[in-house]
């Protein structure tokens, strides 16, 4: 019976101790803590990169909007370097220029001229009025001309914290402010007569 006594007195004694071993609960913690540091580090990175490729996007689709001379080859090069300096990233990065009108009788957008660099593809007036591009387009009038800008970036986090690399896919649709038009020329020194309008 004593026996049952002693147990129980220093289950109760140990059950009340509250002094703890500093090093046995900064080895249980430690993982924790250093894991929680990087989680938020990649969180925050993460809304970096996205803010990021939004603001080029932005800022790509506004320079256009008040061109009034030609896009070409070399200016198109341009703002792809000019994506990459925003950006600051090592990862992929892809830009598409579209300017396109709307046609009210067909209820279809129309592409005047589209290019892209990188993966992405330029448009064609099928696949501007698909859904995956048709759903970031604006409500227009018959014949109202805009220009689409769209920026990809890819996402890979530096520390592995449980989440997967993925695309960033930002669209901005502007108006041009200074011309009527933005004109695509194939030629360097082209005219009118090479000017995809």
């Amino acid at each position: 019976m004593d026996r049952l006594r002693n147990l129980a007195r220093r289950a109760a004694a140990f059950r009340s101790d509250e002094s703890g071993s500093v090093t046995v609960e900064t080895l249980i913690m430690l993982p924790l803590l250093v894991w929680c540091f990087f989680a938020i580090y990649i969180f925050f990175d993460v809304f970096r990169v996205q803010g990021t490729n939004a603001k080029a996007s932005y800022t790509i689709g506004d320079a256009l909007s008040r061109e009034t001379g030609y896009v070409t080859a070399n200016y198109m090069n341009g703002v792809f370097g000019l994506q990459g300096l925003l950006l600051r990233t090592n990862e992929t990065r892809d830009l598409q220029v579209t300017v396109y009108s709307y046609n009210a009788s067909r209820d279809r957008y129309e592409v005047r001229w589209s290019n892209g660099i990188g993966s992405l593809p330029a448009l064609t007036t099928t696949t501007l009025n698909e859904p995956e591009a048709r759903d970031h387009l604006p409500v227009m009038m018959q014949g109202e001309v805009a220009i689409l800008t769209r920026t990809r970036v890819s996402y890979h986090p530096i520390y592995d914290v449980g989440i997967a690399p993925f695309v960033f896919d930002e669209y901005t649709v502007t108006r041009p402010r200074f011309a009527p038009q933005l004109c695509w020329n194939s030629r360097e020194n082209g005219n009118v007569t090479t000017a995809t309008c």
